[in-house]
């Protein structure tokens, strides 16, 4: 008797043919009638037909990259951001009065953790494009606002109203589990968003950070 892998279940110490449950073999029987005192598999998220030059060309921790016929799948992370600001008219103070991101993470594991994750890198992105720069003293190479004193970053009264939306949908060709990274992919897109927002509400296009007040003078 021969079943494909895909109608076959694990569980509970044995394997089940999946229309079948009550039928099966436990893997301790299943070793003892192979002559076998141990069980080792190996296996990875690539497709069955991959090349070795195509795992070798992948980045095995984040994408799964196949051949241009297919499409050039990558399974990497996404996000889209969108961001409001307000630019006062006579100082060129920049607030960021409200941020919507939706991320495609694959599979969520622990919604809270990658919001919070998602949250914690969208206000790093505030920082990043309108508050944070390391200033150098060029006669001697030091930097001058080494302390967080003098080296701006984002406080509550810097945050908006947030609102982090997850695609939610596993994504298989990824990982085996169907989830993605959530790392650092809510900080990627803030300073586009912002830099956009602002040439949108004064026709500057800023193409350095931070976004002072100096550069839209």
């Amino acid at each position: 008797m021969t079943a494909k892998i895909g109608d076959l279940t694990y569980a509970k110490g044995a394997i089940r043919p999946t229309r079948r449950p009550g039928r099966g073999l436990a893997i301790a029987d299943l070793l003892k009638a192979v002559g076998q005192a141990t069980l080792e598999i190996e296996g990875n998220t690539f497709a069955a037909d991959a090349t070795e030059e195509m795992k070798k060309g992948a980045d095995r921790s984040f994408a799964q990259l196949k051949g241009a016929t297919e499409g050039g799948v990558s399974a990497h992370a996404w996000c889209a951001q969108f961001v409001e600001v307000r630019v006062d008219e006579d100082f060129g103070t920049i607030r960021v009065k409200r941020m919507v991101s939706a991320f495609d993470s694959g599979r969520i594991f622990n919604p809270k953790l990658a919001e919070s994750q998602w949250f914690g890198g969208m206000i790093m992105g505030i920082g990043q494009t309108l508050l944070e720069e390391g200033l150098i003293d060029h006669r001697d190479g030091r930097t001058v606002n080494a302390n967080f004193a003098d080296y701006a970053v984002p406080v509550n009264a810097d945050v908006p109203d947030m609102q982090a939306i997850s695609v939610g949908i596993p994504d298989m060709k990824a990982t085996a589990l169907g989830g993605k990274g959530v790392g650092e992919i809510g900080v990627v897109g803030v300073a586009p968003a912002i830099g956009n927002a602002v040439f949108h509400a004064t026709g500057q296009r800023i193409r350095s950070l931070p976004i002072t007040l100096e550069k839209l003078a």
